[in-house]
């Protein structure tokens, strides 16, 4: 399946180059909405950054000097361990992914007391992960059970 398509601005490449002189780890994407700020690491770089009290400080420094969430995920080129970790916050409790002729189309079931919030309000929260997914993957629909 063809991959999607990621072009960086120059506050996108900003936003890395903070990100990693800062923290340390380096960063395959980034995307940032009003309130938030979507990083996604190479693989393996949330546990090194959760498990370092000096990087945890540092990310908390960003978030203090940009006044914005910051969300971080692993890439992972494979779709389903890709939306597992797009998801992890709202506890995944099942995922499927099928192969369709305009693209993936993805059902993430999420722990019900958390899928008001992988929604969102007006689904904005919905609608941005599909767009940081369709950075990575050709998306065709996603639905939140």
């Amino acid at each position: 399946m063809k991959l999607g398509e990621i072009t960086l601005d120059t506050r996108s490449l900003d936003l890395i180059q903070l990100f990693e002189k800062s923290v340390g780890l380096p960063v395959k994407d980034v995307m940032e909405t009003e309130d938030v700020i979507f990083y996604v690491l190479e693989k393996g770089g949330t546990y090194k950054l959760f498990t370092s009290d000096d990087k945890k400080r540092a990310l908390d420094r960003i978030k203090e000097s940009m006044k914005k969430r910051i969300n971080v995920l692993d890439y992972s080129p494979e779709p389903e361990q890709f939306f597992r970790n797009l998801f992890y916050r709202y506890k995944v409790v099942s995922l499927n992914i099928t192969a369709g002729e305009s693209g993936y189309v993805v059902n993430v079931k999420v722990d019900p007391n958390y899928k008001a919030s992988a929604i969102g309000k007006e689904a904005k929260n919905l609608k941005t992960a599909m767009l940081l997914a369709k950075r990575h993957f050709t998306i065709a629909r996603l639905y939140i059970e």
